[in-house]
């Protein structure tokens, strides 16, 4: 066979690819994934942090809050929608025990600690900032129950 028929006329045309000059060159993150062994993954390791007595403050706003309604509607009527909504509390509480008990040990919020801080998205936090901003709306709803028994017992 002659040597014209065995080589391409234009050899710089038949092996360019028109996508190269556009693309950046890809580059291989490894050679073959299978010889590297992953590096074993963990979770995300983040415990509750807020120490039991802001818990137990919180609980405490939700009980007066229900006293007072029980105490303002007499009982008799409103008694039901109140046990219900004293259900509802204790399962939004004691669901977060449970999962407590179910997961690994919780190390001690560093709020325990004189000085310590409670890192969070925006930056740390003291005792009483981390205080202020979790018991603020309890204690509005505590209020709110107060109120409503002060101004039934002034109409009563």
């Amino acid at each position: 066979m002659s040597e014209a028929l065995r080589i391409p006329a234009e050899p710089e045309v038949a092996r360019r690819d028109p996508l190269t000059e556009l693309l950046p060159p890809l580059l291989p993150a490894e050679v073959n994934d299978n010889e590297a062994r992953p590096v074993p993954r963990e979770g995300e390791r983040r415990g509750f942090e807020i120490p039991a007595g802001i818990w137990a403050a919180m609980i405490a706003c939700y009980a007066v809050f229900l006293a007072a309604l029980l105490g303002a509607t007499g009982g008799a009527r409103a008694g039901f929608m109140i046990a219900i909504s004293a259900l509802y509390v204790a399962m939004f509480f004691g669901l977060s025990r449970v999962m407590l008990r179910h997961a690994p040990a919780q190390p001690r919020s560093p709020l325990d600690r004189a000085g310590g801080r409670l890192q969070t998205f925006y930056g740390p936090l003291g005792r009483g900032e981390v205080i202020a901003q979790m018991l603020v709306v309890p204690m509005a709803i505590a209020f709110f129950g107060i109120a409503i028994l002060v101004i039934r017992l002034a109409v009563a």
